[in-house]
């Protein structure tokens, strides 16, 4: 008997792709080798899943195909994974298991996602075989001509079980007797596929509502973005996103009325953007020190790019203004050449007279930057706490910003939620998804806004 040794891929590099490519294309199309390589470099969600040898070959498989990669993601996943369950057999020359090859396409898909959403909501990535094969017996169980003795079934889902692994890949072994999808996109795409591919409307809508349920679990945010893509019309779905979001701090008095300060600021704000976009600028520059935010992955920028290259007059002045009372927080000797810089660009933008005084005033009642540590210290031992509030005050006055909002650990974590959720909202009605354009007009204009002005 031939014996074989278990081996475990990791994943590839860029000079590790570039070479499985010129090696894949060699023998078939040079140019349109060179042509996968340039176009993988531009599109960097697609070279994310060429790190993975199984994706990479997916990807390989589908540009000889077309000669291009598919326009997104989803797209990209439903044909690698068609050529997974349908093709890679022809392709490999192998010989299908007795059982597994009456399985049709479809059958083997819902299979797959049966036993992903089992195992994603309970929120195991890894599973014992056991388990997995009692799942395909569950399945089997009700197919035509099927043998329903138990040990004949246990015997058929472990061949199974052993076919998708040496046939496709999808799952595979990753210590002895312990199981997982080969790659978290294939467990979340059948997740999402199990989701959304409810044939009765009744249990289609229960099964969306429960997947709202976890609009505050990050894990599930990929499944969130295939689902709205494989529906024929999101409308529904995200509806029920835009309600969801808006409860999880629907009942916090102190969050609501931060909510109203920020709808109200935005809506008094001179600037041609979109109100949504505004409001999620305030709200990034209120609580940017008590938020996780990535400033590359940030809502306003999403909702309008513009920002970040040329803020108008009205914004960057806030800016500036709440850039100088958060280095003011701080007390860092070394932060004290950029908070008087901060103030001499807020007093340079503003056209009000009066505020550009009393900013005048307090950067000069600053120690002066050619003194030591020790004085600059000192003073702000001394005179730090009253400096800062009388800055607080005049934002507050003058520009309606600067406000100590005072918010609890638990406001905090929850107003985190509420931002990422938003943030996967806004991702979800700019994907590939279909929505009516009264719903996606809908959402944009009440984004970010207090419940009493939804309602």
């Amino acid at each position: 008997m031939r014996k074989f040794y278990e081996v475990e891929v990791a994943d590839f590099n860029d000079e590790q792709i570039i070479s499985f490519a010129h090696k894949w294309f060699s023998t078939r199309d040079t140019i349109q080798g060179e042509n996968f390589i340039d176009k993988l470099k531009n599109n960097f969600s697609i070279k994310e899943l060429a790190t993975n040898p199984l994706l990479l070959t997916l990807l390989c498989l589908t540009f000889e195909a077309s000669a291009d990669f598919p326009a997104d993601r989803l797209e990209l996943y439903k044909e690698g994974i068609n050529l997974l369950l349908k093709k890679w057999d022809a392709v490999c020359n192998i010989e299908r298991d007795r059982l597994y090859k009456k399985l049709s396409v479809q059958y083997k898909q819902n299979l797959l996602s049966k036993i992903a959403l089992i195992t994603f909501e309970r929120g195991d990535y890894f599973f014992k075989q056991q388990e997995l094969e009692q799942y395909i017996i569950d399945y089997i169980i009700n197919l035509h001509d099927v043998n329903t003795d138990c040990q004949v079934l246990h015997l058929d889902a472990n061949a199974v079980l052993r076919a998708i692994e040496a046939q496709h890949g999808l799952l595979v072994e990753r210590a002895r007797g312990i199981y997982s999808f080969s790659h978290l996109t294939f467990h979340e795409y059948f997740t999402a596929q199990e989701i959304v591919t409810n044939s009765e409307p009744q249990a289609l809508e229960i099964a969306l509502k429960q997947l709202v349920s976890r609009i505050a679990e990050k894990r599930w945010r990929e499944v969130f973005l295939l689902s709205v893509g494989m529906l024929r019309n999101a409308d529904f779905l995200i509806q029920l996103m835009k309600q969801q979001i808006d409860n999880l701090i629907a009942e916090d008095r102190n969050l609501q009325n931060f909510l109203n300060w920020l709808s109200r600021k935005s809506f008094a704000t001179n600037v041609t953007y979109k109100l949504a976009s505004v409001r999620a600028f305030y709200l990034e520059l209120s609580l940017g020190i008590d938020l996780k935010i990535d400033p590359t992955l940030s809502l306003a920028l999403k909702l309008a790019p513009a920002l970040g290259v040329a803020l108008k007059l009205d914004l960057e002045i806030d800016l500036e203004l709440n850039f100088a009372l958060s280095l003011a927080c701080q007390l860092d000797f070394s932060l004290a050449p950029t908070l008087s810089l901060s103030l001499e660009r807020a007093i340079s933008l503003s056209l009000d007279r009066e505020l550009q005084c009393l900013l005048q005033n307090l950067k000069e009642r600053l120690p002066k930057l050619t003194q030591s540590e020790g004085s600059f210290r000192k003073w702000w031992k001394v005179n730090g706490r009253a400096w800062t509030e009388q800055l607080r005050t005049v934002q507050i006055k003058y520009r309606n910003i600067g406000y100590d909002w005072q918010f609890s650990t638990q406001q905090r974590q929850a107003l985190q939620h509420y931002y990422d959720a938003n943030k996967l909202l806004w991702d979800c009605i700019n994907s590939s998804c279909y929505m009516t354009h009264a719903v996606r007009q809908e959402i944009e204009e009440t984004l970010l806004l207090p419940l009493a002005e939804i309602q």
